[in-house]
């Protein structure tokens, strides 16, 4: 699955040739200014580093992940000028594009109802929403942490590298755009700190589920973070030595990596500001205009929001809205063996609580 492999590979074979058409950073800028659908689509790490670009004209950002627009715009040949240049571009002062800074940042454990909740967003022509952006995936962390040997620094060159990498993805490519959303990766959650330093107008949420049937549902497909272990990048998503993931088996790395992203949560919402909500109540459109209101003080008028709140009748990872949705919160319980089960409960069950019962949840149980 295109999601699940290195955001400059996908690239490098959806736009055969984009790394070879190398522009240096002058040249890359004049091109930017000059053509408003150009945008990043990879972060190629090695080396110095470079960002590849596309230019995907006006076109909307609806499918559920950004890789899959591109995808579809390489096959209907729709794609202008593509080109790579050095990552330096990312730290320059001076990139002047017309951009939307977000108005919303969404975190997620993952299989959490995140899909749903900003391929609604995307419904409204005013919402240019970002899906898990390729280039806000992978490529832009490994660089910053020298291939995950450290922790990104919450520094003035990192703090402008992710600023102009977002307001070069966000252009206001579309007239009618007013509001921006960028929802991250799950395990972008670690790296919370840093990106709320970068954006701290933005509001921001954190959307769980129970672990329990996150990873069953996991299991049915894949995860980029089973890549990671063993390796040195498991460090960051367990707080665990890598040579310890290595001998976990899928479940219990994967329980330890939700419980790092539910106790980082935890920690950035305890200083206020980042709003948390269980997929229990994410999964009913009822809930949905009133989460937009009370963690986004988002308040769309009434055609709107029924145009947004439509998809809750379709199966969000189905871009041609021919599947109805059917929720699976009765049945992702039962999938697991009792064992793993277990094992899942062990590890996360206290920071699972403790989400629930936190003051910034917009539902909180106690």
């Amino acid at each position: 699955m295109l999601y699940a492999l290195p955001d400059h590979e996908v690239m490098e074979n959806l736009l055969p040739g984009i790394r070879d058409r190398h522009l240096s950073v002058t040249e890359a800028v004049g091109r930017i200014q000059n053509l408003p659908g150009l945008v990043p689509v990879a972060v190629n790490p090695h080396g110095n580093g470079l960002v590849y670009f596309a230019d995907i004209g006006k076109t909307p950002l609806i499918e559920w992940k950004y890789i899959y627009t591109i995808e579809r715009l390489s096959q209907e040949k729709a794609i202008g000028e593509t080109f790579s240049t050095d990552l330096e571009i990312l730290q320059r002062d001076d990139l002047s594009v017309d951009s939307l800074l977000p108005t919303g940042l969404i975190f997620h454990v993952s299989r959490c109802g995140s899909t749903l909740f900003t391929k609604a967003l995307a419904r409204s022509p005013r919402n240019l929403v970002i899906n898990q952006g390729g280039p806000l995936q992978e490529g832009f962390w490994a660089f910053i942490t020298n291939n995950w040997q450290h922790p990104p620094e919450i520094n003035e060159r990192n703090i402008l590298m992710l600023q102009n990498l977002v307001r070069l993805m966000a252009r206001r490519r579309r007239s009618e755009y007013q509001h921006s959303f960028i929802k991250l990766i799950s395990w972008n959650v670690i790296y919370l700190d840093l990106i709320r330093t970068a954006f701290p107008d933005a509001a921001a949420l954190y959307l769980y589920r129970n672990p329990v049937e996150v990873i069953a549902n996991v299991l049915q497909e894949t995860t980029a973070v089973l890549r990671a272990k063993g390796h040195s990048h498991s460090r960051e998503l367990t707080g665990l030595l890598p040579t310890d993931t290595a001998e976990m088996s899928n479940i219990e790395y994967l329980a330890h990596c939700y419980m790092n992203y539910f106790n980082v949560a935890l920690e950035n919402s305890s200083t206020g500001g980042l709003h948390l909500v269980n997929y229990k109540r994410l999964r009913h459109a009822g809930a949905f205009a009133d989460i937009l209101a009370r963690g986004f003080k988002f308040k769309p008028e009434a055609a709107e929001l029924e145009q947004m709140r439509e998809q809750y009748l379709y199966y969000s990872k189905d871009d041609t809205d021919t599947t109805l949705f059917t929720d699976d919160i009765d049945t992702m319980l039962d999938i697991l063996p009792s064992g793993d089960k277990q094992i899942i409960s062990r590890v996360c069950n206290d920071a699972l609580a403790q989400l629930d019962a936190s003051e910034w949840n917009l539902y909180r149980s106690v």
